[in-house]
């Protein structure tokens, strides 16, 4: 014998349609119908919509149930293995963005970007079209809300067309995907864009960058004894070059090779660096701050006894600190940008703190003279593999008021080998025999030998645009 609620959802089954987009708005009819005054389903309704596993279990024991009484018979959308996983996620969760969200067959994909309906993820460093399309526009901005929904102080509309912050990653724990998204009038109405990121790479030292291609294993040596020079550097390329991984690279080897517990201050606008989690015994503070913080984040992070400040990527307000500190003589501060020409950075790096704070575009530029160092260009081949392509001194010819990069290792595409120069400027000399004389000493014999064998024709690089600053 039936009861009256059990003979209402026999009714309701009967009535059922067996189009799925059709279901799911009976299904969610039904649950607000039945479970609206509910605080807790009200609570876990939000909290499901940020991926959270308890809400989530919560809602696929309900869908179950539903699904007891109301059985889907029409044909699920190809995204989808189970009714349960189809309906939760065309309901609450991330549509066809799904799979590559929570399934180990993309555990390995960099990346997942949503241009209105289309999609497409990158496969072996290639973007290429994703196995499914958003269903509709209605359905990209219900998943624009639920991304968003993740970070209570993210925001993208008319006011604020643009935003950035990070979701947990389901498939890597403690890892995070990283997600920028536009939005009307950014984009045209019906390009809603949505890119998210994935760490897919664990922390890789110098010889497992020499095993991915990316550096000569003949230099492995000089690499490792460059991390203890304690030299301002800049790691720089293009998105997918490489760089964040080399500067992870770059700082962790610092601190492996370090005799001594050395303190690290790493400053990111979302936790993004493997480093915390990788590195033991070492004073390792990470610290996220917004854009407007950065330069008070920086200066209280000097009061942190650091050995190193890392800014795992250099925009705007993060030169203003990074050329404050330096130009008031601190070593050791790591950051990325985004450029590949190593020459011009500390052009690039006055015109970001003039942008901000206005004043001598010339006096900015002489400052960041005084904090930019070296500079690591990482580039992206076709066939997908990350390349190291110069390691750069940058130069200050005060006598003939002119800015150059000194290559000391360069990559030439068309012959795809490596060339050498091992003539320092003096007052790098000088800073690095003062930083560390046996790390400069194993250096230099390394470039040296590798200079004699492989030696590079004019290794000068002049930044004109800087000359004209100095000259204007």
């Amino acid at each position: 014998m039936f009861s009256l609620n059990e003979l209402i959802h026999k009714q309701h089954s009967l009535n059922q349609s067996s189009n799925f987009y059709q279901f799911i708005n009976e299904m969610d009819e039904y649950f607000i119908n039945e479970k609206s005054k509910d605080n807790r389903y009200l609570e876990l309704n939000q909290k499901a919509l940020a991926g959270d596993p308890e809400a989530v279990s919560y809602f696929y024991h309900d869908i179950e149930k539903y699904l007891r009484i109301n059985p889907f018979r029409g044909k699920l959308p190809a995204a989808y293995d189970s009714a349960v996983e189809g309906l939760f996620h065309e309901w609450k969760g991330f549509g066809p963005a799904y799979p590559w969200i929570t399934k180990k067959q993309f555990s390995n994909s960099s990346g997942l970007q949503i241009i209105g309906k289309n999609i497409f993820f990158n496969h072996k460093g290639q973007f290429q079209p994703y196995p499914h399309r958003m269903t509709s526009l209605d359905r990209v901005e219900q998943l624009k809300r639920t991304l968003l929904s993740s970070d209570e102080r993210a925001k993208a509309d008319k006011s604020k067309p643009a935003e950035e912050f990070k979701i947990n990653d389901p498939l890597w724990p403690g890892r995070f995907i990283r997600i920028a998204m536009w939005v009307y009038p950014r984009t045209w109405e019906d390009f809603t864009t949505i890119s998210l990121r994935r760490q897919i790479v664990e922390y890789l030292d110098y010889e497992d960058q020499a095993g991915t291609g990316s550096i000569p294993t003949e230099t492995i040596n000089l690499w490792i004894a460059f991390s203890q020079l304690k030299l301002n550097t800049i790691v720089a390329g293009p998105v997918g070059s490489g760089k964040s991984t080399f500067a992870n690279t770059y700082v962790g080897e610092t601190l492996k090779q370090s005799r001594s517990s050395l303190g690290l201050v790493l400053i990111e606008k979302h936790p993004e660096s493997l480093l915390p989690y990788v590195i033991e015994g070492h004073r390792i503070i990470p610290v996220m701050a917004l854009h407007e913080d950065l330069m008070t984040v920086g200066i209280e992070s000097l009061r942190m006894d650091p050995d190193i400040i890392f800014m795992t990527e250099m925009r705007h307000y993060e030169w203003e600190f990074y050329i404050w500190a330096g130009s008031k003589g601190y070593d050791n501060l790591a950051g990325t940008f985004h450029t590949v020409d190593a020459e011009d950075i500390p052009y690039q790096g006055a015109i970001a703190v003039y942008s901000q704070i206005g004043g001598s575009l010339k006096g900015h530029l002489i400052s960041a003279l005084q904090s930019i160092k070296m500079v690591v260009v990482m580039q992206k081949l076709e066939t997908g593999e990350k390349r190291v392509t110069r390691l750069s001194e940058i130069v200050f010819d005060e006598f003939e008021n002119n800015i150059y990069a000194n290559d000391l290792i360069r990559w030439d595409k068309e012959t795809d080998s490596y060339t050498y120069n091992c003539e320092l400027s003096d007052s790098t000399k000088k800073q690095l025999e003062e930083n560390n004389r046996a790390a400069f000493y194993t250096f230099m014999d390394h470039l040296t030998k590798l200079s004699s064998k492989y030696p590079m024709k004019d290794p000068h690089v002049i930044s004109r645009r800087s000359r004209m600053v100095l000259n204007g």
